[in-house]
């Protein structure tokens, strides 16, 4: 399975919640291994979510932190989602657009949206098993720029979150204006389907286009991204039984090897470099932190024979395996403990 991400901007405002809530950003950032004010460029994984909210929850004192962040969000974080929205005709017509896009902020996120009558609801295809308090602070910020971008016309009816344990139902009402069904099949958002056709203020085709182009190539960078990533995986599990090739990948990946090719180079990057890279740092890892011997190492890295390892990791590092190894014991001996 792919390791999921989240763009780095998705954290920025909850940051800016927990300054204003008069908790301090920076302490959480330093729970993470993390200096002041320091985020993770571009994106980061998607595992990380749960060690960041249980910082958060520890420095806020706040069992439901994800509500309690909620509640200090500003209602618009500069995201392009969001300019999106606004240049867009309707709200209607922003959410659609919106909606295309979503995998920007995280590859957990495959909003859809359904009309039945009166009602609309939001549905949020997120993996059951994340920490609760992501989807409690994510509900509430939909809320909150729902909200702005209609003049406060937007109101939510339900909100529907899978996990079975949170907080009290007036905890929910209080933050959201709405009920919260928990242990629900799916997170989702049901609100007055008459706010759809709400004008937007700021609506402009011009701006429009240029947002829409703007997004476009922004996930197609984040798709040529996580193609590199299912590859590196692919190598990583098939290197294990020997050898591994493109066409291997390729049809692991449901795509004919050629298609394979072009969609690397146009990732910037060569097969053949990705395996190079995996096999080094696999070597490296396994020199420096286990005893493994040398004739395990070659076949791990998927070497037939260790005079082609041999030279292969000196071309790669200017020494040896067996000096590579003494040499950084020695400097793990020397550090203080």
């Amino acid at each position: 399975m792919r390791d999921l991400t989240d763009d780095v901007a998705l954290m920025r405002p909850v940051i800016d919640a927990l300054r204003a809530s008069g908790a301090d950003p920076d302490r959480v950032l330093a729970r993470l291994g993390l200096a002041p004010g320091e985020l993770p460029s571009g994106r980061f994984p998607h595992t990380a979510q749960a060690q960041f909210w249980k910082a958060a929850a520890e420095e806020c004192g706040e069992e439901h932190v994800g509500l309690y962040l909620a509640a200090h969000l500003p209602a618009f974080h500069g995201l392009l989602l969001e300019y999106l929205f606004l240049s867009s005709e309707t709200f209607g017509d922003g959410l659609r657009h919106a909606l295309r896009y979503a995998r920007l902020l995280s590859d957990t996120l495959s909003a859809r949206l359904e009309v039945n009558g009166a009602v609309a609801v939001l549905s949020l295809g997120m993996e059951q098993g994340s920490s609760r308090h992501f989807p409690e602070m994510l509900a509430g910020a939909v809320i909150r720029l729902f909200g702005a971008l209609t003049d406060q016309e937007f109101r939510p009816l339900r909100v529907q979150l899978m996990h079975e344990e949170g907080a009290p139902p007036e905890r929910y009402l209080e933050v959201y204006g709405c009920p919260a069904e928990l242990g629900a099949e799916r997170y989702a958002l049901s609100f007055d389907a008459a706010v759809l056709a709400k004008p937007s203020r700021h609506a402009a085709p011009e701006l429009l286009r240029i947002h829409e182009s703007l997004a476009r190539r922004q996930l197609a960078e984040v798709e040529r991204l996580d193609l590199v990533r299912q590859v590196r995986e692919l190598i990583a599990e098939l290197l294990v039984n020997g050898g591994v090739t493109l066409e291997q990948v390729a049809g692991r990946l449901g795509m004919p090897p050629r298609r394979l090719r072009e969609r690397l180079a146009m990732a910037g990057v060569r097969f053949n470099d990705l395996i190079t890279d995996y096999r080094c740092r696999l070597a490296k890892e396994l020199l420096l932190n286990t005893d493994e011997r040398i004739e395990v190492i070659v076949e791990r890295t998927g070497f037939s024979e260790p005079s082609t390892f041999y030279r292969a990791f000196k071309r790669w590092v200017g020494e040896t395996p067996v000096e590579f190894r003494r040499r950084g014991k020695a400097r793990a001996s020397e550090e203080p403990l």
